[in-house]
C-alpha cells in the first residue's frame, strides 16, 4: 500500500509561522487579499475589516463603531479559555475596546493566518498574538514577572459578519484553551502601543473605504 501526500498550502497545518512578531502582518495578508478579489460586495467587507483591524491594533478603540464601519447595536460572542462572553449592543462593545487599549493589550499580531470572504462574510483561523503586560498575568501565569512584558500565543477562529452594504454586524470568536503558551520577552523585543501605532500609519492611512 502506497501513501499519498497531500500537498496543502495551509498556514496553521505547516505552521509557517512569521519568524517574529509582526503588527503588519495581518493587513498585509489582508492586502494582498483584497488585490486579488473582484467581487464588489467581498471588497467592500474586505476594506472594512482591514480598517478595523487597524484601527484595534493600533488602539483607535473610539473610531471602530463608527457609522461608516459597524452597525448601531453590534453582537459579539467570544470564547475565550472555555468561557463565552456576549458583548450586546454599542455600549458594551464599545467598553470591550476601550479596556483593551487602556490595558495596553491592543498590541496584537497573527503569526500564521488563514482567511476566507464569501456572502456569508470573512471567516479567518490564526495562530494569534498577544503583546501583553506582565502584571495582568498574575494570578493567571505562575511566576509571571509584573515588570516584564510577555507573549500570549494561541489559535483561535474569527467569523465577522456584514450588512449587505458592508456594515460589522458583529464578531464571532473561538479560540483553542489547549493551545495557549507564554514566552517573557527581552525588552528589546517589546512593540509598545505608541511603536505599533507607528508601524501601522502608512496602511491606516491607505485603508479608506472607497
Amino acid at each position: 500500500m502506497t501513501t499519498q501526500l497531500i500537498a496543502t498550502a495551509d498556514a496553521l497545518t505547516t505552521l509557517d509561522l512569521t519568524p517574529e512578531f509582526d503588527v503588519t502582518y495581518l493587513p498585509r495578508k489582508i492586502e494582498a487579499q483584497l488585490a486579488g478579489t473582484e467581487n464588489p460586495f467581498h471588497r467592500a467587507m474586505l476594506k472594512n475589516f482591514l480598517r478595523h483591524a487597524l484601527l484595534e491594533i493600533a488602539g483607535f478603540w473610539d473610531q471602530i463603531l463608527v457609522p461608516e464601519l459597524t452597525i448601531d447595536e453590534p453582537v459579539y460572542r467570544i470564547s475565550e479559555r472555555g468561557e463565552v462572553h456576549v458583548l450586546t449592543g454599542h455600549l458594551q462593545v464599545e467598553a470591550f475596546y476601550r479596556e483593551v487599549a487602556e490595558t495596553k493589550q491592543n498590541v496584537m499580531a497573527a503569526r500564521a493566518l488563514n482567511m476566507s470572504v464569501g456572502d456569508f462574510g470573512i471567516v479567518t483561523e490564526a495562530v494569534w498574538n498577544h503583546m501583553t503586560p506582565g502584571h495582568l498575568l498574575v494570578g493567571e501565569l505562575v511566576g509571571a514577572d509584573p515588570a516584564a512584558h510577555y507573549l500570549i500565543q494561541h489559535n483561535i477562529m474569527q467569523n465577522f459578519v456584514y450588512t449587505a452594504d458592508a456594515k460589522l454586524i458583529g464578531e464571532r470568536v473561538y479560540d483553542d484553551p489547549a493551545s495557549y503558551s507564554y514566552q517573557k520577552l527581552d525588552p528589546a523585543h517589546v512593540v509598545t502601543p505608541e511603536l505599533a501605532r507607528e508601524q501601522l500609519a502608512p496602511f491606516l492611512a491607505r485603508a479608506t473605504l472607497d
